[in-house]
């Protein structure tokens, strides 16, 4: 297990824990998001594959409609 951030909450993960795995563990929708680790943007397609390290920021923003 390694500890995180997400959204400045800590949270523990499993060690090869990827971007949708923890979505699916926080229960957040994955459509109309914008993930970041450590301030850089990760892609969707990267989604699958890229994992996290011990002590990692994770910034899950939601894209909302205004005007």
């Amino acid at each position: 297990m390694i500890k995180i951030k997400v959204n400045q909450c800590a949270i523990d993960v499993e060690n090869n824990c990827d971007v949708f795995q923890l979505l699916e563990k926080i229960e957040s929708p994955k459509e109309g998001i914008a993930v970041a680790i450590n301030n850089k943007i990760v892609s969707k397609p990267q989604w699958s594959s890229q994992t996290f390290n011990d002590n990692d920021s994770i910034l899950i923003i939601q894209a909302t409609q205004g005007g």
